[in-house]
């Protein structure tokens, strides 16, 4: 991160770690971009006690098929977020968390430019989870739908998504309710995941995405990965 970013970053970054972690926020564990839009600031932000200062950057990142400097991040949160380790949202990130909502955000989680998690129940990502651009991760289909004639429960509640460690969505796809990711997995370009994938070390892809390879691996992507860009 060049010095102009950091120095542009402290205002919005003083008020959103006051807010959330009090007098203990003055050691900024969280970095805001000053481009991010602090829409919703309300519910809980936890975060992991090893994180140091600058341990999370939101908004951040230049990504070359994208203008960064026309490119705003998104915060909003009216429910729990949970970040347990170092993490990173990209520039055109956005992360949106409901009353109800708990997103749940393992170490080294890298959110890629234009991408979106909108979490109304529970998201969870596990360690060394790379998401690339254009990425989108819903779990809800965020409009109510009810049998005709019975206007009661609807039938089409939110359900969880879950990923497990090193785990890479390519630019694209979209991750929709009650899905789940084995570790170790690659979900291809545009592909749409829509229940449980079952076999680790594995590329998914198509609509809905199906086993297309198996026996793969790509770890030392996600591990070296770099943080300070």
């Amino acid at each position: 991160m060049k010095a102009i970013d950091y120095i542009l970053s402290l205002p919005k970054s003083l008020i959103f770690n006051l807010s959330y972690f009090g007098i203990k926020g003055l050691k900024l564990p969280v970095i805001i971009s000053h481009r991010t839009y602090l829409k919703k600031m309300s519910g809980t932000v936890i975060i992991s006690n090893t994180i140091k200062t600058g341990g999370i950057r939101i908004g951040f990142g230049d990504v070359p098929a994208f203008d960064k400097k026309r490119s705003r991040s998104i915060f909003f949160n009216e429910g729990t977020i949970v970040f347990s380790g170092r993490a990173k949202v990209g520039h055109g990130g956005k992360l949106v968390v409901c009353k109800e909502g708990r997103l749940n955000l393992g170490n080294r989680f890298n959110l890629s430019a234009e991408s979106l998690i909108y979490c109304t129940k529970s998201i969870t990502f596990g360690d060394y989870n790379l998401i690339s651009w254009g990425v989108q991760v819903i779990d809800s289909d965020l409009h109510d739908i009810y049998s005709k004639g019975n206007i009661g429960l609807p039938i089409n509640p939110p359900k969880a998504i879950k990923t497990e460690n090193s785990v890479w969505l390519c630019a694209r796809s979209n991750i929709l309710k009650g899905s789940y990711i084995p570790s170790h997995s690659i979900i291809a370009s545009n592909a749409n995941v829509c229940g449980v994938l079952d076999s680790t070390h594995s590329i998914y892809g198509g609509n809905p995405a199906k086993l297309i390879k198996q026996g793969i691996t790509w770890d030392s992507a996600a591990r070296d990965y770099k943080y300070d860009s």
